[in-house]
Parts: C-alpha cells; structure tokens; sequence
C-alpha cells in the first residue's frame, strides 16, 4: 500500500473514513436521537437530517472554503508525516538512546498490571500537554498566530474545519505533540521495560480511539455537547471547543486542550461551557476574511514575515529598544 493512503486505513488516525462514521453514529444514536425523544416528538428521520446537517452551516461561504482546504491538507499530512512532522516512535528511540549512552542499558524488570495503567495515563497527560502548549503558542505568539487565524476564521464548524489549518500548523502541532509523548515513551521503556510499556500503549490507543470514535470529529460541530461541574473540568468537550472559538473577548485563549481540560484548569486558561448559552464564532468584523484558497495560503506566510521583520528591525534598533544601549 502506497505511504501516502496508509493513514485512510489506521484505525487510530483521524484520516480514516470509519472514524468519521462511528463519530456519526455516536451522534445519531446516543445524542439526537435521544434528544429529539425527550422533547416527545419522537423519531423523524427527515427532521433529525435537517437538525445534524443544516443548510445554513454546511452551505455557508466559510464552510465551503473548509472543503477546499480539507481536500488540500488531506494528503499534504500523508506527506508531512512520512517525512517533516517528527513522530512518537522516532523522538522515543533518540532519546531512548542517549538515556542507554549515559546511563547504560536497562535491565529488564517484572512489573504489576497498576503500572501499566499510569504508563497510558502518562502518556495521555503527555499527549495533551504537547497538544496544549503547542496550541498556546499559536496563539500567544503574534508570528504563529497568524498562522492559526486561519482557523479561528472559520464561522460556522463542520468536522471539515478541522483541517482548516495552513499547512505550517500542520507540520508544528503534531511535532510538539510527539515530542512530549515520544519522551514519556523513552522513559517508560527505560524504567519499566518494553512488556509494561507495550501494554500501557495498548491502554493508550484504546482511549484515543475511543475519543476519535465518539468526540474528535464533534469538536468542531454546530451540536453542542458540554461537559459540565467536575467532568467540564477533567474531560475536553465539544462545547468547550465552541467556546474556545468563540469571538466573545472573555473566551479568547481559552479551552485549549484536546481529550483533557486538566492543562487549562492548571494553568489557568479553563472556561466551562454553559450549556443553553449562544455562542458567534469567528474572529470578528475587524479582520478580513480570507478570499479563497490562496489567499488563505499566502496572507499568512506575508502577515507572519512582516511581523517577524518589524521585530528583528526593533530588536537591532538601540534607539528603539533601551535596554540594547
């Protein structure tokens, strides 16, 4: 099988069309379904089309540019992964092997199934952290926010915005995000030994392709689906993503977790949604919307060179910056 089609076929990539199925599924049956029983109006197959794939978001002019730019960044993330976006295996062996080159090869050890168990904790922790602080930096950071606007853009969410993303966020997520797993991997394998490890992996892709099956895909959803109280705090909903693209100043830079919301309640940037609360999406009538795809494309790279050169400008400019004199 070509490199290039390998991910449509993993079970554990969000490339792959029966994860778009099973997420839909999961929406039929245990959300609208369910929903549309308790309001006593029973089950209305054209009703329930029209609730899950309305005109007004699928047809609208920013979805569409999510189409051309989910056909776009489709096979360019085959590309990127086979060989830019560094991976988990590839950062775990580095690293694992400078761990051997200072402190000798490990021995192997016997350890209890509990251990197994926080291994896949760790890693999903890992995995969400690298997602987080990549994510803040998209966003703290003027040269890659401008980057990341493409997507906060978006004014209406579809499972397609997903990949509304250039593809230099493309390459630069997925990179943080291996490295901070790739690292616990390395420890794990140092400490605890492949069998313990192979088994908290094992626990740790269940649980990812758990979320791809059920969550990853609503994320960006006109459905809102909120986790509330304690679970709001623990566990990244769909409606925690509404918020985070929400053009509202107090939801700026906000719920920026991918599976968890441990990392935005740590550190501060945690909004849990409120479930009956309507929400405009976008990042507001100040900006200009993108023109079509290579609009979409170049403005960025533009905006971003022209910010980082006014910077390297102030940065050698004593007269503009005291402290250099």
């Amino acid at each position: 099988m070509p490199a290039i089609l390998a991910p449509y076929f993993d079970l554990l990539d969000q490339r792959n069309p029966l994860s778009y199925l099973a997420a839909g599924v999961f929406l039929f049956v245990f959300v609208v379904v369910l929903r549309a029983t308790r309001r006593g109006r029973g089950f209305r197959f054209k009703a329930l089309l029209r609730f899950v794939f309305p005109r007004s978001v699928y047809g609208h002019v920013s979805a569409r540019l999510d189409y051309k730019l989910y056909l776009l960044n489709m096979p360019l993330m085959a590309l990127f992964f086979g060989s830019v976006i560094i991976g988990v295996d590839g950062t775990a062996r580095v690293v694992g092997s400078g761990i051997d080159h200072l402190f000798g090869t490990a021995l192997p050890v016997t350890v209890p199934w509990p251990v197994s168990v926080a291994i896949a904790v760790v890693m999903l922790l890992a995995l969400d952290f690298g997602y987080w602080i990549s994510h803040f930096a998209l966003h703290r950071s003027p040269v890659l926010w401008q980057f990341h606007k493409l997507h906060h853009s978006a004014e209406v969410m579809t499972p397609a915005t997903e990949f509304r993303q250039h593809p230099v966020e493309l390459i630069f997520m997925p990179c943080v995000m291996s490295i901070a797993s790739g690292l616990v991997l390395a420890v794990s394998l140092r400490t605890f030994g492949p069998a313990a490890t192979r088994l908290g992996t094992i626990g740790f892709n269940v649980v990812l392709f758990v979320h791809l099956s059920t969550f990853h895909h609503l994320r960006h959803s006109h459905i809102v689906m909120p986790f509330t109280g304690v679970l709001g705090r623990l566990l990244h909903s769909p409606a925690h993503h509404l918020v985070h693209h929400s053009v509202e100043p107090a939801h700026h830079n906000r719920n920026m977790g991918y599976i968890l919301s441990v990392w935005d309640w740590a550190f501060g940037t945690l909004h849990v949604p409120q479930p009956n609360k309507r929400l405009v999406l976008g990042i507001g009538p100040h900006e200009v919307a993108h023109r079509g795809m290579v609009d979409a494309l170049v403005r960025p790279v533009r905006d971003a060179w022209q910010i980082a050169s006014a910077r390297r400008v102030a940065a050698n400019d004593p007269s503009a910056n005291p402290l250099r004199r």
